[in-house]
């Protein structure tokens, strides 16, 4: 018998038939094959060489090698031996069973690897292309084996045919290395795979998944990682998720940052993915999700690679620099719970402005890069709404994160599908309901947005949106306003007609419009204006005509959509309808909500056509008349009396004593005999309606006359008759015994209206005036009721005759404007003084009661018959005549409240209408809790502050300070009373948009408070945004500066200041002034500091940029300030924007030298940092160093803290206004802008100027004291110095320095540390605690600074500058003791503020210890470091106890103070001796020689401490005697 007989005779008895041409036959598990055949061969050793020469035998045959490299068949059911193989589920190869023989497997592996390159190429059997070539699968005979016994051969045979084959079978070969190679050849192999990353870049990802799979060197790792950097740009989109995941996954922590720096440099993805989609038109084979969730998944699997990233990406303060890679790597790690906190921090230092950094995340880079990657930012789609509900949250109304996050939503909200629409609509009401009056304007802001840019997209989520219409009565009524403009736009998208959503609406502002209580009765007229709005404008009326003549041939003329232009018409007539069964406050709203929306959005010209005629051209027959109407009315012999006309010929004249119902109750109206007017009466008063009048027909007459007011420029001239002629014949003791007789000749002397408001005040001297206001606030009190109503409406009326005429171009208007102008605080003074006369009396006089204001309280309305109403079209209704209530009660006759259809009677009405407000105060008084305020000014405050409840002077009146680059010296000037004015009224336009407030959340139900003009229902600046309120003030910026420049040359000739003078003699001749209008220059000087303050530190005005090809608002700021200081006219494009900084540095600097106050320092400071700001990379610190102390002194740093300096040390007269901030900021600008040596700067504020601030000795050098740091002021420079040390840490580049320069800056910063915490031991009780807070938590920062910065680099040279470093880690523990005091002091004072920092204090004082201990380990010096327990030391370093039992005594005192404040409060002395008997308590614990006393109970029952006041006494008096023998006895001892 041969051997190949015999070989297959031992296959076929252990369980494996071979057949020919067909594959062999499995009859036995693989296991008891491999187990017989091992048992066969031992027993015949020759076997073996005969089982190799046959199993070569059977791999020669080309056409049958691959029956034994298949998997083989089972063998039938009803063989003998099937019996154990039933189970399996599949089979292994004959090749794969014999490798498996210990004794066979060295041969079979060398057979296979020689018949391996033989079929390389070879496909299938028959040609097939589609199966397993020969060469693939010998090499998967080789892959996971048990074990190889020869691996280093096999490995070594592995390598040598890598370098001679195909790239395919390369690729096959690499790809299999790690499952067939053992660990002992992982470095040989790696080697090898390293090479071919250079050699070969097409297997660059075969040779990188297996380089991730092997234990390489990290020598070896850092190769290929450069390797692959290298080729990151020019790699195929495929294969970058790849290489980016061995990048980061084979990263270690310390190579970690370069290696996410170059990838940051080198991966383009916005190019890469835009490239890649260009070439493929499938959606699905963008590579940009992969490349991401690559990268998601690294950052997920590695701290080190989340920690450095988010480090990186802080640091990078290059405007620019910021892509797609950063923001989506910055969600990722937002949605990891540890560094949620970490990467808001980030967020807001990029969104927000800072000292040090630009605008780096502005809102178009968001939108841009949610426009371009819609699938990836799907993908981290709970990220991207978790950080914009975030920054809704927190973000100041209108600042930059509120602009952020509005691009964030919109832009997901448009390239997103409907699960993400639907969260994002959902999201947006939950922050309406959040109660926060910033948050509530973002959301609804950004729903407002949303309906204007996707309607459609919104149109199913708005439902949403029509639920809050059940909660709108909680929301203010600007936020009201919004979202009916939202739900307006959704139902008026195809014209309004057959819809159903516009059918909800008109039902629900119809049934608010009817309702009695004026809540209700705003949010109706809100909403029904806001539906006319959408309604009504030329742009949905077009709309709805395209939709009607969508297939109408285009020649067909436009024309109005008559439908949706009689429903608009609907809504006006049910606006006004329901206005005549209201009040004429309710009227007013009215017309000031019309006016806004024609004047910001504007209506379809037939709807203005028919608001002007049916509305606006009533105004003359009830307000206008002319002399002799008037001498008629009033039956006057003479004529009548007109004040502050400005044309003695023109005839009309406003008669505001016709509408005065306060003269009508003091009898003036039954003197003149006054005929009856056949009109409707309502409640209030028909003078509240004359200013929103006014202003809804110059809107009108503008829109229909192209801007012009021609046709009505006679209301700017005309006079008014305010009071006729009055003799006070012989008053008496009551005002019901005055007799008023009317004068029968036009007497000025004896007209009390004129001498006050008119012409006879305009033109007399200060003196004369307030000596006349003093004069008529003595005349009787209903007298002075009634002229103040005068008053009131004429201050009204001539500021919304400002906002009408100020922006009109003829020079004639202009100067009457300026006319108006200047007369406006003169009755605003008169008025003040005269409502400051009645404040107290029974008359006291105050808008809202007088009906002349809208009121805001949630009480019924009153339907009562004290005015007059205008007559319009329509259904008329007849109301009951009832007489008059006044004030708070009811009198005689009868008073009508439709509630629902029912009429109540007076008793019922009085509850309806007292019973909300009185039942509430009650019940709360009753439970002894206040009742807190409702944002509504109290009625009392008109006397003291009367501008809220103005009328507010709108953009177009600002225009009056607009004076040009060429001043005329003809143009009229206003006044510095007049500049004053209008100064007030933009300074609080600007502060109110473009000043951070920081809202506190109010519960819901409970609207936010309203700040603003109460007289003014629909403000235009409330209603503006920030970026449109910085638009109208950019106009006026260069203006400002001059009128800036005009008053401190104005101020320095009254000052007779020649220097100044000469420094400001450039300065126009822009305000007409006299010597005694000095403080009124120095208050317009402040508020125009301020405003220019504001406007430089609004945190959007780097990012505000209207068009690519125009000037930034930044840029023309800056030019503006450039031009005022250097007086030239140069193109600010043609200005290198580090001059345009550094001029306008200058101008501003020189106004600094002017100031004269410490609040202007302040500003200008203020201004001063924020324009250094603008230019940071400007004088750098590289260049600084390299210049001389006079040349450092004048870069803009060394000037501002030179600056602050001078403000620290000037002796102000009101030094008692600087703040607790403003001292920070100085003492902060003054350390850190220093040109020099900070550090040296800050190590004398802490061993020298501050410990002097708190020395009251006479004989202590003052000599670097400073004025402004005293004991009252400590506090603040202390913590401003601690805040500067820490800072200057953090910006020192450590890492750069040398180890001389190192180890002497580790010296300086602890003995400036130590300086810090030696203050605390010398203070005072009264400042003691504030201090040791700040203390506390500086220290905090410091031993964190100490332990992560400074101790690793101190590490790095401690052999070279081993002495040196001990002795600055001797010195820091004086410091880290001090800290240890202060935390025992915090147990025994049992102060709650210091204690809430004490653990995590403790803890990284232990952090610091230890590292310090591992630092001399480290280094072989353990001899110069002992570890031991500290004394338990007091804050003064006395020893205490540490186990004090307070418990029983600080019961005692809580339970005495608790009686105190019951019996009316307790005294500042009390306190003050308590906390002296604390610290005598801690000096005595320490004593053991004192007897032993028995230590009071700790813990008692409650009901045992009900004694007596007087027996509490007694046992305190006993205790302090105790306590004074101990510490008389602890004073014998240390002697």
């Amino acid at each position: 018998m041969d051997s190949s007989q015999r070989c297959r005779e031992v296959i076929q008895t252990c369980g494996v038939e071979l057949v020919d041409g067909r594959l062999p036959v499995l009859h036995t598990p693989s296991t008891l094959f491999r187990y017989q055949l091992s048992e066969a061969i031992r027993n015949n050793t020759d076997l073996v060489d005969y089982m190799g020469d046959y199993l070569d035998e059977l791999l020669s045959e080309h056409d049958a090698i691959s029956l034994y490299l298949d998997p083989m068949t089972l063998g039938t059911p009803d063989s003998a031996t099937t019996h154990v193989s039933g189970g399996l589920p599949q089979t292994e190869s004959l090749v794969r069973l014999m490798l498996g023989v210990d004794a066979l497997q060295s041969r079979l592996v060398a057979t296979l690897v020689d018949k391996f390159p033989e079929y390389i190429g070879d496909e299938g059997t028959d040609g097939d292309a589609s199966a397993t070539k020969v060469s693939v699968k010998i090499l998967r005979q080789l892959r996971w084996l048990d074990y190889v016994l020869d691996s280093g051969a096999l490995t070594e045979k592995l390598l040598e045919t890598l370098g001679f084959v195909p790239p395919d079978m390369q690729r096959e070969i690499v790809v299999a290395l790690p499952d067939i190679i053992s660990d002992s050849d992982n470095t040989q192999v790696s080697k090898v795979l390293a090479s071919m990353l250079k050699e070969t870049p097409e297997l660059m990802l075969p040779v990188l998944d297996t380089l991730g799979s092997l234990d390489c060197a990290p020598a070896l790792l850092q190769e290929a990682r450069n390797s692959v950097i290298s080729h990151l740009a020019s790699a195929e989109p495929i294969e970058l998720p790849v290489l980016l995941r061995f990048l980061l996954q084979s990263v270690s922590a310390d190579a970690a940052a370069p290696v996410i720096m170059r990838i940051r440099k080198r991966l383009d993805v916005d190019s890469i993915v835009l490239a890649s989609r260009q070439r493929s038109t499938l959606a699905d084979q963008s590579p940009d999700v992969l490349i991401f969730d690559a990268i998601a998944t690294s950052l997920r699997s590695h701290k080190h690679l989340r920690d450095a990233w988010l480090k990186i990406i802080a640091s990078d303060a290059n405007v620019g620099s910021q892509t797609t890679l950063d923001l989506v790597v910055l969600l990722i790690l937002h949605q990891i719970t540890t560094h949620t906190k970490r990467v808001e921090s980030v967020l807001k230092a990029k969104i927000d402005i800072v000292s040090s950094q630009p605008i780096a995340y502005t809102p178009a880079l968001f939108e841009s890069n949610i426009a371009r990657f819609p699938a990836v930012f799907s993908v981290y789609f709970p990220a991207l709404v978790s950080v914009s509900g975030w920054l809704i949250q927190t973000s100041a109304l209108g600042s930059q994160g509120a602009r952020v996050a509005t691009s964030i939503l919109v832009s997901a909200f448009g390239a997103m599908g409907m699960f993400q629409r639907q969260e994002i609509s959902g999201e947006l009401a939950v922050h309406i309901g959040s109660g926060n009056a910033n948050e509530i304007d973002t959301a609804a802001h950004i729903y407002l947005e949303l309906a204007t840019k996707h309607p459609y997209e919104l149109r199913p989520f708005a439902v949403f949106i029509k639920g809050l219409l059940d909660y709108v009565d909680n929301l203010d009524i600007t936020h009201v306003r919004t979202i009916f403009d939202t739900l307006g736009i959704l139902s008026t998208l195809a014209g309004g007609s057959d819809d159903s959503m516009f059918s909800d609406l008109y039902i629900f502002v119809r049934k608010q419009l009817s309702s009695v209580f004026p809540k209700y009765n705003r949010i109706g007229v809100v909403g029904t204006v806001s539906l006319l709005r959408q309604l009504g404008s030329e742009h949905t009326l077009e709309a709805a005509q395209a939709d009607e003549c969508g297939g109408s041939s285009m020649s067909q003329a436009p024309r109005a959509n008559i439908q949706a232009l009689r429903r608009a018409v609907q809504l006006l007539e049910m606006l006004m309808d329901s206005g005549r069964h209201q009040s004429w406050t309710f009227i007013s709203m009215t017309y000031d909500e019309l006016a806004h929306i024609v004047e910001t959005h504007g209506l379809h010209q037939q709807l203005l056509t028919w608001l002007h005629e049916n509305v606006s051209s009533k105004f003359a027959a009830q307000f206008l008349g002319d002399v002799e109407d008037l001498n008629q009315r009033y039956m006057l012999s003479g004529h009548a009396s007109v004040a502050l006309s400005l044309d003695d010929d023109e005839a009309a004249v406003l008669d505001v004593f016709n509408h005065n119902d306060d003269a009508e109750a003091s009898g003036l109206h039954a003197a003149t005999k006054r005929a009856d007017s056949d009109v409707t009466r309502l409640c209030g008063c028909v003078l509240s309606c004359l200013p929103s009048l006014l202003r809804l027909i110059q809107v009108c007459e503008k829109a229909l006359g192209d801007g012009s007011l021609g046709e009505i420029d006679a209301l700017l001239v005309c006079g008014i008759y305010l009071l006729p002629p009055i003799d006070i014949a012989s008053p008496h003791s009551t005002p019901a015994s005055l007799q008023y007789n009317m004068a029968q000749s036009d007497d000025s002397s004896g007209n009390a209206s004129l001498l006050l408001a008119g012409n006879a005040l305009v033109g007399i001297d200060e003196d004369s005036r307030l000596d006349l206001i003093k004069s008529v606030c003595r005349w009787p009190v209903d007298l002075r009721r009634a002229l103040c109503t005068s008053l009131y409406v004429a201050v009204n009326w001539f500021r919304e005759v400002i906002n009408a005429f100020a922006d009109q171009d003829s020079d004639e208007v202009r100067a009457k404007v300026v006319l108006r102008v200047n007369q406006l605080e003169q009755i605003e003074s008169g008025l003040e003084a005269l409502a400051e006369s009645l404040s107290g009396t029974s008359s006291e006089f105050h808008p809202q009661r007088a009906g002349l204001v809208p009121e805001m309280s949630d009480t019924a309305a009153r339907t009562a018959t004290n005015g007059l109403a205008l007559r319009i079209p329509g259904p008329t209704t007849v109301i009951e005549s009832v007489t008059e209530n006044v004030g708070l009660g009811l009198k005689e006759g009868s008073f009508m409240v439709d509630v629902g259809g029912l009429l109540l009677s007076q008793e019922d009405t009085h509850k309806l209408v007292h019973g909300t407000n009185n039942d509430g105060d009650a019940s709360a008084k009753k439970r002894g809790r206040k009742r807190k305020s409702t944002g509504v000014l109290p009625v009392h405050d008109f006397a003291k502050e009367l501008h809220p409840f103005l009328r507010e002077l709108s953009f177009s009146a600002f225009d009056i300070l607009k004076l040009g680059d060429q001043v005329s010296e003809h143009r009229p000037l206003l006044s510095a009373r007049g500049l004053s004015v209008i100064l007030r009224e933009l300074h609080a336009a600007v502060a109110s948009k473009l000043v951070r407030r920081a809202e506190k959340r109010v519960p819901w139900g409970k609207p936010p408070p309203s700040f603003g003009a109460l007289a003014t229902f629909s403000s235009n600046i409330a209603n503006s945004s920030a970026r449109d309120v910085f638009s109208r003030v950019r106009g006026l910026f260069p203006s400002l500066l001059q009128y800036l420049d005009a008053c401190l040359h104005v101020r320095a000739r009254f000052r007779n200041d020649v220097d100044e003078l000469e420094q400001l003699s450039h300065a126009p001749r822009v305000v007409a002034v006299d010597s005694s209008d000095v403080s009124v220059v120095e208050l317009c000087i402040d508020r125009l500091l301020h405003i220019v303050s504001i406007v430089l530190s609004w945190d959007g005005l780097q990012a505000d940029s209207d068009h690519t090809n125009k000037p930034s608002s930044l840029t023309l700021v800056l030019g503006a300030l450039a031009r005022q200081g250097h007086r030239t006219h140069d193109e600010i494009s043609s200005i290198v924007p580090s001059v345009l900084v550094r001029r306008a540095f200058d101008y501003l600097h020189s106004v600094a030298q002017t100031v004269a106050t410490s609040i202007r320092a302040i500003d200008v400071l203020r201004m001063l940092v924020a324009v250094r700001s603008f230019a940071p990379s400007c004088e750098p610190v590289d260049e600084i160093m390299g210049m001389t102390n006079e040349q450092r002194n004048a870069t803009m740093d060394g000037r501002i803290s030179e600056m602050a300096r001078c403000v620290l040390d000037a002796k102000w007269d009101n030094a008692q206004e600087l703040r607790p901030a403003d001292l920070e900021l100085l003492v902060g600008l003054h350390v850190m802008r220093c040109p020099h040596n900070r550090l040296d700067l800050a190590y004398t504020y802490a061993a020298h100027i501050l410990p002097q601030s708190i020395d009251t000795r006479s004989d202590v050098d003052d000599s670097v004291a400073l004025a402004t740091l005293k004991p009252a002021t400590f506090a603040s420079a202390y913590k401003a110095v601690s805040q500067a040390l820490a800072t200057i840490i953090q910006d020192s580049q450590l890492a750069s320095m040398g180890s001389s320069d190192m180890v002497q800056f580790s010296g300086r910063v602890v003995d400036t540390w130590v300086e810090l915490t030696r203050i605390t031991q010398t203070l005072s009780t009264p400042l003691q605690r504030t201090v040791l807070v700040v203390a506390l938590r500086s220290g905090l920062t410091m031993t964190d600074l100490f332990t992560k910065t400074i101790l690793p680099i101190l590490d790095s040279c401690f052999f070279t500058h081993r002495d040196n470093i001990i002795a600055v880690l001797e010195r820091m523990r004086k410091a880290t003791r001090i800290l240890q005091s202060i935390c025992n002091h915090s147990k025994a004072s049992q102060d709650t503020r210091l204690q809430s920092a004490v653990p995590q204090t403790k803890r990284k004082l232990e952090q610091l210890i230890f590292q310090v201990y591992v630092l001399m380990g480290n280094n072989d010096s353990m001899g110069a470091v002992t570890l031991g327990r500290l004394k338990h030391r007091g804050v003064r370093g006395e020893v205490v106890s540490s186990q004090i039992p307070r418990g029983y005594e600080s019961e005692e005192e809580s339970e005495e103070e608790a009686e105190e404040e019951e019996e009316g409060g307790e005294a500042e002395g009390e306190e003050a001796e308590g906390e002296e008997e604390e610290d005598v308590r801690m000096e005595s614990a320490s004593d053991d020689n004192v007897p032993d006393q028995p230590p009071p109970p700790t813990k008692r029952n409650r009901s045992t401490t009900a004694r007596s006041k007087v027996g509490k006494r007694m046992e305190v008096l006993q205790r302090k005697e105790i306590l004074a023998k101990r510490r008389k006895s602890a004073g014998h001892k240390d002697t």
